[in-house]
């Protein structure tokens, strides 16, 4: 019997492939509806924080302030005028490219977010990438059937259920206060790759283990949702090992949804450093946003919110575009087993 035989998926004519399922057709109905939310989250925000008792002007002066003086300050940051009036200059101006000036920094926001932007991006990419390899690999080592399933399983359930917080405190106890072996948080002065990568490590792992424990357990149960279907009991019969088809008729099936998870996951990444920068007092957008959002700098405070957003649903909307584009060339359990 050929190898190409055993293959589960089969050359389709390019008429088989719904239209629904097309590039540009899977783009519109994943881009579209993020363009949307992202202006309804944006107005959605700027009311909240516009309508909260309080505001700039007030935590400046206090409550017993000079009212001349805070009517003239509320003046010069536009804080006087009305709601849809300084919500569609702000949102015309943001569209523009213009961010505003931070009122707790007095710097330009995209100065800011550009400045800090490198430390956020590779700590969420770190941990995505430690998070997608040693998930899907736990998971096909859980789908086989090792002798440790049933410690690993524990050890997952119990990462699923603790906060990154608590994990990223429990390793600065474990790595940096009693052995002693990494930096309890920070950056070191060091700008050497082997330096930056000891202050990485720890709130990587901790913003990871998490988001490996639920993509091990979800690529456990659809692997071996998989490998109860009738092509595979072909395969076998066929004479291939265990391992090939794990890894070359079982794998490819359940690509899509892994692959979905993983922009879901990394999405969650990305505002997860929020606070696990705070844990480690790592000066990246995290630590920047809940500083904003104490002070009530509405202008950094607006153009963070709606930059996680935007990442996390363009990540989103990415993942299940590829997912979209993966759905026409499986074919079904018959052809499967022609």
């Amino acid at each position: 019997m050929s190898k190409s035989s055993y293959t589960p998926y089969r050359s389709v004519s390019y008429r088989s492939i719904p239209c629904r399922s097309l590039p540009y057709r899977s783009v519109l109905l994943c881009f579209v509806p993020t363009v949307i939310f992202l202006l309804l989250f944006s107005l959605l925000l700027f009311s909240l924080f516009i309508w909260l008792p309080g505001d700039l002007a007030t935590m400046t002066f206090g409550t017993e302030g000079d009212e001349l003086a805070i009517a003239n300050f509320r003046a010069a940051l536009d804080l006087d005028k009305p709601f849809l009036q300084r919500y569609g200059a702000w949102l015309y101006a943001f569209l523009q490219g213009d961010w505003g000036e931070s009122e707790l920094y007095g710097l330009p926001v995209r100065t800011l977010i550009e400045q800090r932007l490198p430390l956020s991006l590779t700590l969420s990419l770190s941990s995505f990438l430690l998070a997608s390899v040693c998930g899907t690999g736990l998971g096909i080592l859980l789908a086989k059937g090792t002798r440790a399933r049933m410690l690993l399983s524990l050890c997952m359930q119990t990462f699923i259920a603790l906060p990154s917080f608590l994990i990223g405190i429990a390793l600065i106890f474990l790595f940096a206060v009693r052995w002693q072996l990494l930096p309890t948080g920070g950056l070191g002065a060091d700008n050497s790759l082997f330096a930056q990568i000891r202050y990485l490590l720890l709130p990587s792992i901790a913003l990871a283990l998490p988001q490996t424990a639920i993509l091990a357990r979800f690529s456990e149960s659809s692997l071996r949702e998989v490998l109860g279907a009738p092509f595979i009991t072909t395969a076998r019969a066929k004479g291939l090992s265990a391992n090939k088809v794990l890894m070359r008729q079982a794998l490819p099936v359940v690509a899509a949804p892994i692959l979905a998870l993983s922009g879901l996951q990394f999405a969650f990444l990305i505002s997860g450093t929020v606070i696990i920068e705070s844990v480690f007092a790592l000066p990246g957008l995290g630590s920047l946003f809940i500083n904003a959002a104490l002070a009530r700098d509405l202008p950094l405070v607006l153009a963070l919110a709606m930059f996680f957003a935007a990442v996390t649903l363009l990540a989103n909307a990415l993942a299940e575009t590829l997912a979209r584009l993966l759905e026409p060339y499986k074919v079904t359990d018959e052809a499967r087993m022609l």
